[in-house]
């Protein structure tokens, strides 16, 4: 089955490295298509309440639509002409534009969850102190409210094929699995891993304890958590093995913690060879935005992708 691609470009490198990462992706995955996709300028609200009365504002407004749309399409072309460059087959490659309506983000997701699309790529804004902290709006608005599609973001030069899966035994995170099982499907190449980081006492209660047997509570959640994690490698594996992925490109890793989790994944991802996190939005404690790990993670990657799944 082909996958199918929305990279969200626009004239910055963050598009040009997005762009290089699905030439990567596309170099060692077979059957993918690309879409790309640029949100034209906003028009002020006021220019075209008075372009209804007005013939002359309307001829005007016309004329900006059509710069728009011609600037747009060069810019478009332009990538595509990129994409191919690196590799990327023209006959696999498909344009779209549209005017901005409800903001960048949003014109995004309503062009995905509309289009039968896989995934949405988008290159990681994130220069200044306050950006590192926040993320670009963007990004963050994509991956809060993409309901069904995962988000791909892309920080900087991404070297490495092999990929990494975070999980903690909930069924997002097998989402996250089976999403990784379906772009991977059928691919010898690439070398991949899930990486579990055991829950500690202090993810669940952050107030003392008092009298309580923390001890006994301790061995308690890792007991729990050794017999979730064991019955989710099982699910995980068999998944990967039905998706075509072969039990030597597998690998489960599990690593005792002196840092918070986020911390833990990132410096495993950054010191091994892994170029792509795959990671579930939520987790344990469900959220209705990003989850504290997955939101850290994104925050703090360099020169990696990261596969948001929803």
């Amino acid at each position: 089955m082909r996958k199918k691609i929305l990279i969200a470009v626009d004239q910055s490198i963050h598009a040009k490295q997005a762009m290089k990462y699905a030439a990567k992706i596309g170099g060692v995955i077979d059957g993918m298509d690309f879409v790309l996709f640029h949100v034209q300028p906003m028009i002020s609200q006021y220019l075209i309440e008075e372009s209804l009365t007005k013939p002359k504002t309307r001829a005007q407004l016309e004329k900006i639509n059509n710069k728009n749309r011609e600037a747009a399409d060069a810019l478009l072309e332009n990538c595509k002409m990129q994409l191919t460059q690196m590799g990327i087959d023209a006959a696999s490659i498909e344009l779209k534009t549209a005017p901005r309506d409800s903001g960048v983000a949003d014109d995004i997701l309503n062009m995905v969850e509309t289009g039968a699309y896989d995934a949405v790529l988008i290159g990681r804004r994130g220069l200044s102190s306050l950006q590192e902290l926040f993320i670009g709006s963007v990004t963050t608005n994509l991956i809060s409210h993409s309901r069904q599609i995962p988000v791909w973001v892309v920080d900087g030069e991404v070297d490495s094929d092999n990929l990494l899966i975070a999980v903690d035994g909930s069924v997002n995170s097998l989402r996250a699995v089976d999403h990784a099982a379906f772009i991977l499907s059928t691919c010898p190449r690439i070398k991949l891993a899930l990486l579990h980081v055991p829950p500690r006492l202090g993810d669940f209660c952050e107030i003392d304890i008092g009298d309580i047997d923390a001890d006994g509570l301790k061995q308690s959640i890792k007991s729990a958590n050794q017999r979730c994690i064991t019955d989710f490698q099982a699910q995980a594996f068999n998944m990967l093995k039905e998706a075509g992925i072969s039990e030597s490109q597998i690998n489960f890793r599990q690593i005792e913690r002196r840092m918070f989790p986020a911390k833990a994944i990132v410096e495993e991802i950054q010191t091994k060879d892994y170029g792509t996190l795959v990671i579930g939005r939520q987790g344990m404690s469900a959220s209705k935005f990003m989850g504290r790990v997955a939101g850290a993670v994104v925050q703090k990657i360099n020169n990696r992708a990261v596969w948001i799944v929803p």
